[in-house]
């Protein structure tokens, strides 16, 4: 047995290493597929200037001709993204759907052409999501269902959706995860980290945006997505909020016929919220329907904190008589408290004209906290508010004017976080929805009041006294833990380990730049002492001019590498 397991270990580790490699050709060849089609769809300005198409992975493969070095530099417009991103698959969709969500990212032109990008897919054949079914529900379909019909009612990206009905009689819908999605997710997640970080390092005036941030964000979201556990857990949440509500209706979750990648709820029967020509079928008013989605989702926000990310009209059905009911809840976002109160601050400074406040609230929402010219954004926001907002806040479009304010935030370099970000999309999606059905309809009058409770809960004796006992607490928290930190500190102290680090910025380039100075000074004293020693030699009549003229040979050498080096720094 022990003569064999050197054997064994080498043969682990050659596994290692071919899964290495393997890993590695499978990334440039998607690389190769992403240039290519980036190049196809006019993107060419975009490779270039994220250098996709330098390096050794695109010379190789511009070398076999699998991809094809990018010209010209064409106007890009969101609509050839949108295309591009839904041919490179999944991945590349649910991204564009995320960015989306970050107008102050991406900018708000692109981020609404980016909402338009539509999951759906070509269906795959019942045979190859029926064994997942069976697999994860741990019995044959005729055994789970006394229905099922095999044709899919929808069909997305990650999973497909038919109708089928319980043992009990119930009409559902059943949500399968496509088979094999995960392992392309997670492959397609490997390469855009990799390329994120390489575009922090060639892009300079991108790097603030925290492209590998942004990528981990992403991830985050498609892994969360891709257990319909969570999504379970999520529906039962909204039920809870909703329950005994006359206008919104949530599905309830089976939660015996559900999985990590089955997930069954009750079938929704209705028309989509947009269609105004069936509202009459439905005994309902689209006035009504309006008012009541704009109320729902400030409900979700400043009540319950727990709010449907992606209201776009293919995701609410109007099921008669005013109700309205949310689909997919694979997008939500939640907020903390403190994130209600900041929310209403913004709309309170907006709706009094007070430039200072909305910018300090505001910037509580952005990842750095803080502006670098924060004079010039409060002079801005001050002229957009006196010049713009009350305009756009006169024709009741509350989200247009909290989006221009991002705008501005985004031209100053700061970053919304991503709640707020997804609540931003939220607004701005629900109004238009919201007009679609009533061009007339006003959010101010719908979102003030909620606004007005928000600031006054803030001011109340009772959240006072509750901020104060708070705050006591940590102060009585910090007491007793203050003279264990100081006795820890002492003793560190005494035994010698106390050590203090300092990290200046740059002084890594700093450091390189003094050692390569240093190191040119050393080649020019080499070289005129060769020079000035192989002078002598040659002077001096003792039969060694042959090593005279290789002294100065060799110092022409060191001399020319040297004039080499100093140009090719100038030029970098």
């Amino acid at each position: 047995m022990e003569r064999h397991e050197p054997g064994r270990i080498r043969a682990v580790e050659d596994l290692k290493v071919y899964r290495t490699i393997s890993k590695r050709v499978g990334n440039a060849v998607r690389l190769a597929e992403v240039v290519q089609v980036l190049v196809r769809y006019g993107f060419s300005d975009v490779v270039h200037r994220l250098s996709l198409h330098e390096g050794l992975p695109a010379k190789v493969l511009r070398g076999l001709r699998l991809i094809e070095a990018p010209s010209g530099e064409p106007e890009t417009q969101g609509r050839r993204l949108r295309e591009a991103l839904t041919e490179l698959g999944p991945t590349a969709v649910k991204f564009g759907q995320i960015l989306s969500t970050r107008p102050a990212l991406v900018g708000a032109e692109l981020a609404k052409d980016l909402g338009q990008l539509q999951d759906h897919v070509h269906a795959l054949e019942f045979d190859q999501l029926k064994p997942v079914i069976e697999e994860e529900l741990g019995a044959p379909i005729a055994d789970l269902f006394s229905e099922f019909n095999e044709e899919a009612v929808a069909s997305a990206s990650l999973s497909q959706v038919y109708r089928a009905r319980t043992r009990t009689g119930n009409q559902v819908a059943v949500k399968v995860q496509r088979p094999g999605i995960r392992r392309i997710i997670e492959a397609d997640l490997l390469l855009m980290h990799a390329i994120a970080e390489w575009i922090a390092e060639r892009v300079p005036d991108i790097a603030w945006m925290n492209p590998a941030g942004t990528v981990d964000e992403f991830a985050r979201s498609v892994r969360r997505e891709l257990d319909f556990n969570i999504e379970a857990r999520i529906i039962e949440q909204f039920r809870k909020n909703y329950d005994g509500d006359p206008q919104v209706f949530v599905p309830r979750v089976y939660s015996e016929l559900s999985s990590e990648r089955v997930l069954t709820m009750d079938w929704v029967e209705g028309v989509r919220v947009d269609d105004i020509a069936q509202y009459p079928q439905y005994r309902s008013n689209p006035h009504t329907v309006a008012a009541t989605g704009a109320d729902t989702l400030c409900k979700q926000v400043f009540e319950y904190r727990f709010f449907h990310a992606d209201p776009h009209p293919g995701n609410i059905l109007l099921i008669g008589e005013n109700r309205i009911a949310f689909l997919d809840y694979g997008m939500v976002g939640s907020l903390e408290e403190a994130d209600t109160a900041t929310i209403a601050d913004v709309l309170r400074a907006i709706f009094r004209q007070d430039a200072e406040s909305a910018v300090q609230a505001m910037l509580q929402f952005t990842t750095s906290g803080e502006a670098d010219d924060y004079s010039a954004l409060v002079h801005e926001v001050a002229d957009y508010i006196a010049f713009d907002a009350q305009a756009i806040l006169s024709t009741g479009e509350v989200g247009k004017a909290i989006d221009r304010l991002t705008t501005i935030m985004r031209k100053y370099r700061l970053q919304l976080a991503p709640r707020v970000s997804l609540l931003m999309k939220a607004l701005v999606t629900v109004e238009s929805t919201g007009r679609a059905l009533d061009p007339g309809i006003d959010m101010v009058p719908i979102i003030k009041p909620y606004v007005e409770r928000i600031v006054a809960h803030r001011f109340s004796p009772a959240q006072l006294a509750r901020e104060t006992r708070h705050n006591m607490a940590l102060f009585v928290r910090m007491g007793r833990q203050m003279p264990g930190d100081l006795s820890h500190l002492l003793r560190m102290l005494r035994a010698g380990k106390l050590k203090i680090q300092l990290n200046h910025e740059g002084i890594t380039h700093l450091a390189a730049a003094m050692d390569r100075a240093s190191n040119r000074v050393t080649v020019g004293l080499i070289t005129g002492a060769v020079i000035v020693g192989s002078s002598l030699l040659l002077g001096a009549d003792i039969g060694a001019r042959t090593l005279g003229l290789s002294g100065f040979i060799f110092a022409g050498i060191l001399g020319l590498s040297l004039v080499v080096s100093i140009l090719r720094s100038r030029n970098i």
